[in-house]
């Protein structure tokens, strides 16, 4: 497996977390004229998995939906507790996610010779997941001009969210595609792979995995069944075409404990002496919507997710509280494990509450409420820690006065399933857990801000374009028309 340092010494992919480092329209003086397809793709998934667990890159989302908060002895970033998004609040995400998709297209560029059939698969599929978070982030995003500094396109039109998804889901068809239809003789991903080490069949049930998230996240919308299970028959169903139990998309390049080179995760509360970061595990605390979910229903990850206060107990405070408990629980170990832990993309617990979705809607055949205790049961064994096994799992699930818990006690098993899904994706993956609570409502017990001054009763359901784009390409934005943070919906919102 390659070493980070090799891997962050390739040029091309030179991103940072820096609000200002670079917009989708500028073009990046780093880039190398020429990188070999098998040094480029693990520097672009290491990059890619940076993003999305360096927990301040989408504390709003966790903040803003019962998930986590500010401790005591800090001060609330009023930006947030109010709702009052600006157009420079996390610019710094759509950036480092164009800098990262320019990485996957030119992998994709150089991979056109049939023996390199899997790179250019996994280009097609990771730069799927890419445009997919910026819509579910932003909406209206470049994508059909976008990537195209080197045709002279500097400053690319807006396209349409809906038809963006939809061309995502013809290009993950075509990914799986390029997979199964690979020459004998193709050249191998191998231990460049730092996330399937090289086992196409898991990077195909990835592809199929990400292609049922786009899908089911549009199973809200009216009228959109029809297209809905379409879309599906493209990729005949069968009860081994998702990511399964033991099966996550994690990405481990080699981390070391070295400054910059651990868990993106892990570096955010310690430093390589193990000693803790300022303004990290002192900053960061349980939400209380959380921890009332976790002590209420008896459940085992309840220590792994919060760490208890010295007292033995469990504590949080609301969002925005103006008066905070002097004493509340840090993030637990089931979330900092390691300098080494693997960084996620998507855990096969989300696969498996995705595909329990799917079933209970109709649009594949299965068992949801086995794919649905499968995905508890893995969420539980990923979070460790002495309650972290089948057992433990086995007798949560079984509890029949538990409704959120127990799928036959329950009145409403979507209900379930998302709730369960809500708290299983905690510190995990924060775009799935805003989306799920945008297209569903679930949970429905989340006490928002309780900032007196908040812009308005809910938070905002989108992010701001980026002051970076106003900067540099402000006709095409003027031209997507008036942005309101809180009723410019997602197209696929249904509430």
């Amino acid at each position: 497996m390659k070493k980070l340092s090799i891997i962050l010494a390739i040029l091309l992919v030179a991103g940072t977390s820096c609000e200002n480092f670079l917009g989708v329209n500028e073009t990046n003086p780093n880039s190398a004229s020429s990188v070999p397809a098998n040094l480029l793709l693990p520097a672009a998934l290491n990059n890619t998995a940076d993003i999305y667990n360096s927990p301040r890159n989408f504390f709003f989302v966790y903040a803003w939906h019962g998930a986590m908060a500010v401790a005591g002895n800090y001060v609330a970033n009023t930006t947030l507790t109010q709702y009052n998004l600006l157009n420079s609040s996390y610019q710094g995400n759509w950036a480092n996610i164009y800098l990262n998709l320019q990485n996957y297209d030119y992998l994709e560029k150089i991979s056109t010779d049939p023996k390199d059939n899997y790179f250019a698969a996994i280009a097609k599929i990771m730069k799927a997941y890419q445009f997919q978070n910026l819509v579910d982030i932003w909406g209206d995003v470049p994508y059909s001009e976008a990537l195209k500094t080197g045709e002279g396109i500097l400053k690319p039109a807006y396209d349409d969210q809906q038809t963006i998804y939809e061309d995502l889901i013809v290009e993950l068809d075509a990914a799986m595609a390029l997979i199964e239809s690979a020459p004998a003789e193709a050249n191998e991903v191998g231990e460049n792979d730092i996330m399937f080490a090289g086992d196409m069949m898991l990077w195909w049930k990835f592809a199929n995995t990400l292609k049922l998230r786009m899908l089911i996240n549009q199973s809200g919308m009216t009228g959109r069944d029809s297209y809905i299970t379409s879309a599906l028959a493209t990729t005949p169903h069968t009860s081994d075409d998702y990511l399964g139990a033991g099966e996550s998309a994690m990405v481990n390049p080699g981390f070391v404990k070295s400054s910059g080179k651990m868990n993106p995760f892990w570096e955010t509360f310690y430093k390589q002496d193990d000693t803790e970061q300022a303004d990290g595990l002192n900053y960061f605390c349980a939400n209380q919507d959380a921890v009332d979910f976790l002590t209420e229903n008896y459940d085992p990850r309840a220590e792994r997710f919060f760490a208890p206060t010295p007292s033995g107990s469990l504590r949080g405070t609301y969002y925005g509280e103006l008066i905070i408990p002097s004493v509340t629980s840090e993030l637990g170990p089931g979330l900092i494990r390691s300098y080494n832990q693997d960084a996620i993309i998507m855990t096969d617990f989300e696969s498996l509450f995705l595909q329990a979705e799917a079933v209970k809607r109709g649009f594949i055949t299965g068992n949801a409420k086995a794919l649905y205790e499968s995905a508890v049961t893995q969420s539980i064994l990923y979070m460790g820690g002495p309650s972290g096994n089948i057992a433990a799992a086995a007798a949560y699930l079984a509890d029949d006065t538990k409704p959120m818990v127990n799928y036959d006690a329950s009145t409403d098993q979507l209900k379930t399933i998302l709730t369960q899904k809500w708290v299983s994706m905690i510190g995990i993956s924060p775009t799935t857990l805003w989306t799920d609570y945008r297209r569903s409502g679930y949970p429905d017990f989340i006490h928002w801000s309780q900032e007196p001054q908040k812009k308005n009763p809910t938070p905002p359901v989108r992010l701001l374009y980026p002051q970076t784009e106003i900067n540099v390409n402000n006709d095409n934005v003027v031209a997507v028309g008036t942005i309101n943070a809180f009723t410019s919906k997602i197209f696929w919102q249904n509430r």
